[in-house]
């Protein structure tokens, strides 16, 4: 999650979504009169004598008065219902209903009366750097480097393919290249480009530097330079950002089974992660997103011992897996087999 801004004298906060973590912690510092707005998408509508014409659907921007919600975890989504306060005329109707459905990647405004000194502390301790992404763009003549962070796209220079004695081994180029990538110290590297040279680079990268291709996403664009590292920023960073989490879960999640087949540090089933709970033994709490609403209970006694709260999504194996499990399950800090 990201704060945008924050003005507790006019009591609102703008908020980025970013994961689906997020929809959790949203949920559970609304009531019943927040003022939420938000972009959306609204037919235009024309009346005409006794009838009304729709025409296409433009982007707007619409205030309602939450009166109810629902978390979908798994739609990534939190539905908020309300009257509509504000928006374009010739698009809404005041008073009339409207839901906003937030996922990640959406911008929201939250207004309150008042903010309880718990619900901004939730907020802050859900707030997350986003992780800085590196981006190469390349084809046959140059290779145009960048780096996203929260404070925008930063330009990071240029190596040129130089032919030498009409020779076509590329390999000082990939060289170059890979010194430029290792130097950039972040874990997600974006490599594309127009043509096939990013596919001919991350295979000379396999083979060199293997370890520096597993940080490695290949996407495509229509050119170099500036407007191609724009155009692979706007197209896929959410995209690469949803893959390294998926990434990062399956990691823990191998973690999780490899303590399970060895009886180590590991909880998992109802019962046997209500006992770690309780005797404080938990480190890391696993929820399958299709459970968040059965295991809310234990999500917030977790909360309140400082464990570490991760949401598994049942997109890729390993989350599917855990959820045949029963959707729940710990990384303990200690063994609770001694507190029997």
């Amino acid at each position: 999650m990201k704060i945008l801004k924050l003005d507790r004298k006019k009591g609102f906060i703008q908020l980025k979504i970013e994961n689906p973590e997020d929809l959790w912690h949203l949920e559970k510092i609304l009531e019943t009169g927040d003022i939420i707005t938000s972009k959306t998408l609204r037919k235009t509508s024309v009346k005409r004598e006794d009838k009304i014409e729709y025409g296409k659907k433009i982007p707007v921007t619409i205030g309602i008065k939450a009166e109810k919600w629902e978390l979908r975890p798994e739609m990534h989504s939190l539905r908020i219902t309300g009257p509509i306060l504000s928006g374009p005329k010739d698009v809404i109707t005041l008073r009339s209903y409207h839901t906003h459905q937030i996922e990640p990647g959406n911008v929201l405004k939250i207004e309150k009366e008042k903010w309880k000194p718990y619900q901004l502390e939730r907020l802050k301790k859900a707030k997350v750097k986003q992780p800085e992404i590196f981006v190469c763009a390349i084809d046959r003549e140059q290779a145009d480097f960048a780096l996203l962070k929260e404070s925008g796209v930063h330009t990071k220079g240029t190596v040129y393919f130089r032919k030498v004695f009409e020779s076509e081994d590329r390999s000082s180029f990939y060289r170059e290249i890979i010194k430029t990538l290792k130097d950039s110290h972040t874990d997600i590297i974006i490599l594309a480009g127009p043509g096939f040279e990013k596919e001919n680079l991350y295979k000379f990268i396999q083979e060199k530097e293997s370890e520096l291709s597993k940080k490695i996403f290949l996407e495509s664009c229509s050119d170099t330079g500036i407007s191609g590292i724009k155009e692979v920023i706007k197209k896929s960073s959410l995209k690469v950002l949803k893959e390294m989490r998926l990434k990062k879960e399956t990691e823990i999640l191998e973690r999780f089974f490899e303590e399970l087949s060895k009886e180590g540090l590991v909880a998992y089933g109802r019962k046997e992660t209500q006992k770690a709970l309780s005797f404080g033994a938990i480190e890391t709490l696993l929820v399958s997103e299709e459970k968040i609403h059965d295991f809310e209970d234990f999500m917030q006694e977790a909360e309140k011992q400082r464990a570490k709260i991760i949401i598994i999504s049942s997109e890729h194996e390993n989350g599917e897996r855990f959820l045949h499990l029963g959707g729940i399950g710990a990384l303990l800090r200690f063994s609770i087999k001694v507190c029997d």
